[in-house]
């Protein structure tokens, strides 16, 4: 499946030392010994940039970089690369169950491998905490190979700290049987979108024009990002938290209304409830990332043939798209070799042939080259044969670059999903429960000693 779960950094919103200054402010540090620690001297685990990107770390020596990544088919990747480089030789790791939860206490016990695949959203806490090698002396006109929202996830100013794999921009899939038979037009913004909910429960009450899934943040983070929206900002050297900013309060108006109006169905997503609803037909539309039609075709079989994809439903003024972020793969501070290193994962993610195996593996590329290849943008059988691929990769050049990560992530995500609970129970509205977020997120920030924008 299009595996890519994941929040972005917005290289735009923040310039370096905005980054630096919460811990500047905060632990008494100065600028130049945090930037000497995170770009250049290795303090408390940083790998050590070399002087330059020529060769110095031993480019002219054979090399062996062992890699940890999850997407199938990443060893006919790897054969492929140490056939045609003998001198930098890797050595591949099929990550697992919690194999990810253990590189953390790896890279800090200097066990860890040189190169990981890992979500973005999880780079600011590893960054933080000197786990990462500053990818900048090696990336210089990389960019450009990738989408801007992909690239964001794994700049923060004018450091890089990792090379995008996988994105996950969204689009709407809905019931085309449906919609025919009840003469509702497929809605182009979400203005529509309501719309087009109260008129199908005019004509049938059982059925929904979207579930609310409480558990499922996804869908949430999705559609405030697409609204140019973010839960954190860098403001006057501070983390600035935004859960409840106007671009998120502007969501909330829009599900409150589905859900006080009865237009969605309350139901938990990947539980059995759930995919007997999308069977069932109780459910038609779901706006959601690029790696979801592979799981709604596996999941609901008996629906082929009824089904296509459209753009996500646009915000007055906008024509923008979501993106539920992705996988990045990065260079630990344990590396001895970071030069061939992001030489290896360059390849792997950019190349023409590199791009072609994680097609094969189920991920929606994050690097340009493979919006436009062929074994992406295949006709699907389940979605009546239509190329839906060609929506997703029009939607990743359309996602803004407004998305910021912040340290406490997990935890504000969990929160949500406890508050959308209450919301779905009727205890709270939707603005309450951000405020709620918001709340926990700033206590947070400040328990972890840093620098909150008041």
């Amino acid at each position: 499946a299009f595996a890519a779960t994941a929040l972005s950094v917005g290289a735009s919103q923040y310039g370096f030392g905005l980054f630096i200054a919460p811990l500047e402010n905060s632990f008494g540090w100065s600028r130049a010994e945090i930037s000497a620690s995170l770009s250049f001297a290795a303090v408390g685990g940083v790998s050590e940039a070399p002087a330059s990107a020529s060769g110095d770390d031993g480019a002219a020596e054979d090399v062996t970089i062992e890699f940890w990544g999850w997407v199938p088919g990443l060893e006919d990747a790897v054969a492929e690369w140490n056939e045609n480089n003998p001198a930098i030789q890797v050595e591949f790791f099929r990550m697992t169950g919690d194999d990810g939860d253990k590189i953390p206490a790896a890279i800090d016990a200097g066990t860890a491998p040189d190169v990981v695949q890992m979500s973005a959203h999880s780079l600011p806490g590893h960054i933080i905490n000197n786990r990462l090698t500053d990818l900048t002396p090696y990336v210089d006109g990389l960019a450009e190979d990738f989408t801007a929202s992909s690239w964001g996830t794994v700049s923060f100013g004018d450091a890089v700290y990792g090379i995008p794999q996988d994105s996950g921009p969204t689009g709407l899939m809905y019931r085309t049987d449906i919609f025919e038979e009840y003469g509702i037009e497929v809605p182009t913004t979400w203005e529509e979108y309501v719309q087009a909910g109260r008129d199908l429960k005019a004509a049938n009450p059982d059925i929904y024009i979207a579930q609310f899934s409480p558990n499922e943040a996804g869908l949430w983070m999705e559609t405030v990002w697409q609204n140019e929206g973010s839960f954190f900002q860098i403001e006057d050297d501070a983390w600035d938290v935004t859960v409840n900013g106007p671009e998120s309060l502007e969501v909330a108006e829009l599900w409150q209304t589905l859900l006080d109006e009865d237009l969605v169905k309350v139901v938990e997503m990947w539980t059995p409830e759930y995919w007997a609803e999308v069977n069932a037909g109780t459910i038609a539309t779901i706006n959601y990332a690029a790696w979801f039609p592979v799981l709604l075709e596996e999941s609901a079989e008996s629906t082929s043939g009824n089904w296509a994809v459209a753009d996500t439903p646009l915000f007055s003024g906008k024509n923008t798209a979501g993106e539920s972020g992705g996988s990045v793969n990065v260079v630990t501070a344990n590396s001895d070799h970071p030069e061939q290193a992001v030489e290896f994962i360059t390849w792997l993610n950019s190349s023409e042939s590199g791009v072609e195996y994680l097609i094969d593996g189920g991920v929606f590329p994050s690097a340009v080259t493979g919006l436009s290849s062929e074994s992406l943008l295949q006709p699907s059988e389940f979605y009546g044969g239509q190329v839906i691929n060609e929506v997703f990769a029009d939607a990743a050049e359309r996602v803004p670059g407004t998305w910021t990560a912040g340290p406490t992530h997990d935890l504000t995500v969990n929160a949500l999903k406890d508050e959308f609970g209450r919301v779905a129970n009727g205890e709270i509205t939707f603005e309450e429960a951000l405020d709620n977020v918001q709340d926990m997120t700033v206590e947070e920030l400040e328990a972890m000693g840093l620098n909150v924008a008041s």
